[in-house]
């Protein structure tokens, strides 16, 4: 059986929601129509939307990967992989359940049917799997959540990439008040501190990145992407920067700036814009098109011409 989040996490966090629902723990779920000849493997339709939402959420917080094919449908892993749905994800979904959640019909039909969405929390948060009416029920449709879902991930991830690039300018900040210049690399040389991460001991200090790498998988910086998106540190700004073309680079020690680009790792499906920021912190955006690893990778100086626009945050 595929978890979606530890047994343990799960039976305090059940305990808590049944208070907030004011029940056992187990939603009342209606009866249900089946698709199909077996019911093991078919996908339930349930005689409202509000039925079906009551029993994907039963399925969700019980974690119970067979209720949850019964509710989404056999092969619903296609189309929300669980690799992409995070634990803190579900935790704050059923969180916002609990503080309430309603049924919301979109103004058009979708291939002639009726849809809906559900909508959850103070916010008015909507899951992006929609609910289709069929026959005399409702059921989800997960094939269709796929880009909605895609279009979100890369909202987060465009999100993370800017958040991430302003806490490299408070990491190098942080490196320079400790050695008066900048650092040319993430992480340092085993057994120094030339770069903005080392490891540490108990009770020593953190190093510049140590708070952001303590989010990251295993407490370490990733080799591969962040939150979808590759970093580089730049070493000088061009024409287009306050104060005109310089090299940050004095005497091989970085001591007049300091730059970085972010690019995603998959254009279209990690994300579509990419970053750029200097010590002056205003970060930049730009749509480098497909081949923008190939373009990031060329990018050799901080230089936010009217091609590039500035982020809002």
């Amino acid at each position: 059986m595929i978890r979606l989040f530890p047994r343990g996490a799960l039976r305090a966090h059940v305990l808590t929601l049944a208070v907030a629902l004011g029940t056992t723990g187990t939603l009342l779920v209606a009866p249900v129509l089946l698709l199909g000849t077996t019911a093991a493997h078919a996908q339930a339709v349930y005689p409202t939307a509000d039925d079906a939402a009551n029993a994907f959420v039963d399925a969700l917080a019980r974690n119970d990967e067979g209720a949850l094919k019964h509710v989404l449908g056999n092969d619903f892993h296609r189309y929300i992989p669980s690799e992409g749905i995070g634990e803190d994800d579900i935790y704050q979904f059923l969180g916002a359940w609990s503080k309430g959640h309603q049924i919301i019909e979109d103004p058009a039909k979708s291939k002639g049917r009726a849809t809906a969405h559900l909508a959850v929390g103070d916010s008015g948060w909507t899951l992006p799997i929609p609910l289709v009416q069929a026959g005399k029920g409702w059921r989800f449709d997960p094939p269709a959540a796929q880009d909605e879902m895609l279009t979100r991930r890369i909202g987060r991830n465009e999100h993370a990439a800017i958040l991430t690039s302003l806490a490299y300018l408070d990491a190098q900040n942080d490196y320079h008040n400790l050695t008066q210049h900048y650092a040319q690399r993430f992480v340092s040389t085993q057994g120094q501190h030339d770069g903005l991460y080392w490891a540490t001991a108990p009770g020593e200090t953190e190093s510049p990145l140590g708070p952001l790498a303590a989010t990251m998988p295993n407490g370490t910086l990733p080799k591969e992407a962040y939150h979808g998106y590759h970093y580089r540190i730049l070493t000088a700004q061009g024409a287009h920067a306050k104060g005109g073309a310089q090299n940050y680079v004095e005497n091989g020690v970085l001591t007049k700036g300091f730059g970085l680009v972010a690019s995603p790792a998959e254009y279209g499906k990690t994300g579509v814009m990419s970053f750029i920021v200097n010590q002056d912190g205003q970060v930049y955006q730009k749509n480098l098109g497909p081949q923008s690893a190939r373009a990031a990778a060329a990018i050799k100086s901080f230089d936010p011409d009217d091609s590039w626009q500035a982020v809002q945050e």
